[in-house]
């Protein structure tokens, strides 16, 4: 029997190196001649790099850039070797690593303030390193400025009306008069950028980067619209200026939600395209082959609800895996809202909490409780072979 175990990290606890391991540690003690194929997976937020890492040929390297409210932190990265198949010199760079909600404490998160300019230093720092292709993630920030500090950190200037700099942060975009791009580094001009998106919610509204987000990154209800008539400030700005291209009203691009709203700045500054970050990596660490002949998919990720559909690694890797004809189980810490629409792709789900508890001791023990899910699953399966054979 062929098991792959393919989940994405549970956030704030174990990476997906980790969750692989646990779910396989879970399995082997009901099944241990099975043979056992981990793929560690990511969706373009936090542990990116290092997913990609597995099927490409790179070096991680470390810069120091300010972090999202401002303090000195050391940002990871990679750098891609050129190959056969693409001769560019390739940057891998997560806007966690620079923007990160993991970066603050709770009672820090603060997205009115919050700025991506760190992640604009570090896509800075891969362009003076000779990067021709930049291939972003953007999960897992703690921003909803509308990627602003990363067009300031790459010489843009955003403008009140009096002529004076906007401060960073989301909620100054609210004062933006006009945006100056004439001090932009022009190496920009010659850069491909992919952006890894987790998410195809819009830049505004009520499915768009405050609303939906804004609420986990410390915001109030009052401060989400605050936040949100401020990226729409930004877009109107911008579309007024010609800044952007023709088509969809910005505010309304799918996408443009992700990371709040960083490609939204990003937009002014490259040559960008936006994909589904989990097709992109399953694409590249060449899944469909690792898939071939197995009899069982396991995915997981921290909570899956509703949001799964839109991107995320557990229907992405399900749906691959539906084309083969091969069942998927999905293990998250906690099921979330309308979870049930993800059984279109998945065969069963489970959560591994068994008891209300804190989210501190959740956190704490998401080792064990992953493990003992993972082994409970397993004895399943095997009490219903038995009953089959009777």
């Amino acid at each position: 029997m062929k098991i792959v175990i393919a989940p994405d990290s549970f956030k704030e606890s174990l990476s997906a190196v980790s969750v692989a391991a646990c779910i396989e540690k879970g399995f082997c003690e009901i099944f241990p001649d099975a043979e056992y194929v981990t793929l560690p997976l990511a969706d373009g937020g936090e542990g990116t790099v290092d997913v990609l890492l597995q099927g490409l040929v790179g070096q991680k390297r470390t810069y120091q850039v300010e972090g999202p409210l401002g303090a000195l932190v050391n940002a990871e990265w990679a750098m891609l070797e050129p190959s056969d198949s693409n001769p560019n010199k390739t940057a891998l760079i997560e806007i966690a690593a620079a923007s990160g909600l993991d970066l603050l404490k709770p009672e820090q998160r603060d997205p009115l303030v919050a700025s991506s300019f760190g992640t604009g230093q570090l896509i800075l720092e891969a362009i003076e390193q000779g990067a021709q292709t930049i291939i972003l993630g953007l999960g897992g920030s703690a921003t909803n400025d509308g990627g602003a500090g990363i067009v300031q950190a790459l010489g843009g200037t955003l403008l009140d009306n009096a002529g004076q700099e906007l401060n960073r942060g989301g909620v100054a975009l609210a004062e933006l008069a006009s945006i100056d791009l004439t001090g932009l580094d022009s190496r920009c001009a010659d850069i491909e950028l992919i952006v890894a998106c987790d998410v195809d919610n819009p830049l505004c509204g009520d499915n768009g980067a405050s609303h939906i987000f804004g609420r986990q990154k410390g915001a109030t209800p009052e401060q989400v619209l605050m936040l949100d008539k401020a990226l729409e400030n930004f877009a109107l700005v911008a579309e007024s200026q010609g800044c952007v291209g023709g088509g969809d009203p910005v505010r309304n691009r799918n996408g443009y939600g992700a990371a709040g709203g960083a490609p939204m700045g990003l937009g002014l500054l490259f040559n960008m395209q936006i994909k589904q970050g989990i097709e992109m990596v399953l694409d590249v660490l060449q899944a469909d082959e690792v898939l071939k002949g197995a009899d069982l998919v396991i995915t997981g990720e921290g909570q899956m609800d509703n949001q799964t559909l839109q991107g995320k690694t557990p229907y992405g890797i399900a749906k691959r895996a539906s084309l083969q004809g091969i069942p998927t189980i999905g293990i998250a810490g906690s099921l979330g809202t309308e979870v049930e629409a993800l059984y279109g792709e998945m065969n069963s789900l489970f959560g591994t909490v068994r008891s209300p508890q804190t989210l501190e001791k959740v956190l704490q023990e998401a080792d064990v409780n992953l493990t003992r899910t993972a082994r409970n699953i397993a004895a399943t399966l095997r009490l219903g072979h038995k009953i089959s054979q009777k």
